[in-house]
């Protein structure tokens, strides 16, 4: 699966240019999670990542191409107990997964995709409340004053997010990126709408999209993303 590698290496370039701070990921840190979603009122927040009119983003890359070779969390920006007020906010996942046969059977690696993006609506951090929009590829985390007290910070948060994410067969590494710096949030959003005009591309290929390049509106997708003209053109 290649169809998000030009993505994966664009956004690594840009996190390049600002220093940031890599954990390996240790299971026994990982923040505690509940069952489901926890309400958190705004009497009790202690702080909002990408609330208030701040960019944030957040989107999901899949790759077999060797790109991700541990499990890790990055940071790039203020961790959690170093934010005093309002921030821009991006979290960032990029999977290194087995081969999911798109070759041989394109509905089910399309599939495990969609799976592995689901994943993110899975996870629930303790006093960490997580609010997505998938339409705008925004998310916004609403953290308690208890959570803070307790010491929640990315590395606890990301290490709770590689354990979801191992727990499906097909993913063998796992890279979480967390970013507070407002500018690089804002560099790397439009990347989101890419993933999503992959997915979409990908989409259309299953339910039969005609072949005839020069009639087709996904031209600009195939014509960019390295892989899709010959999964698209391969299928039958």
């Amino acid at each position: 699966m290649k169809l998000y590698d030009n993505l994966i290496d664009g956004t690594m370039e840009e996190l390049e240019k600002l220093q940031g701070r890599k954990i390996s990921f240790d299971p026994a840190s990982a923040w505690e999670c509940l069952e489901n979603t926890e309400f958190i009122m705004q009497r009790d927040a202690g702080l909002e990542l990408g609330g208030a009119g701040m960019p944030s983003v957040n989107y999901t890359c899949v790759t077999t191409s060797g790109k991700v070779l541990e499990d890790e969390i990055l940071v790039y920006g203020k961790d959690i107990r170093e934010i005093k007020g309002d921030t821009a906010f991006a979290r960032i996942v990029i999977l290194e997964t087995e081969d999911l046969g798109e070759d041989k059977d394109q509905e089910k690696a399309f599939q495990a995709i969609r799976n592995l993006e689901f994943v993110r609506y899975h996870v629930f951090p303790k006093g960490y409340m997580v609010r997505v929009s998938s339409q705008s590829n925004q998310e916004q985390v609403r953290i308690s004053s208890a959570a803070l007290k307790g010491g929640i910070d990315f590395a606890r948060v990301g290490a709770a997010y590689i354990k979801k994410y191992k727990e499906v067969s097909q993913v063998r590494k796992v890279r979480v990126i967390f970013i507070t710096d407002t500018e690089l949030v804002k560099v790397l959003s439009p990347n989101a709408d890419k993933v999503d005009a992959i997915t979409k591309t990908l989409t259309h290929i299953l339910d039969g999209l005609p072949t005839d390049c020069g009639h087709c509106s996904m031209k600009p997708v195939c014509d960019e993303v390295e892989g899709m003209r010959e999964l698209h053109l391969g299928k039958k």
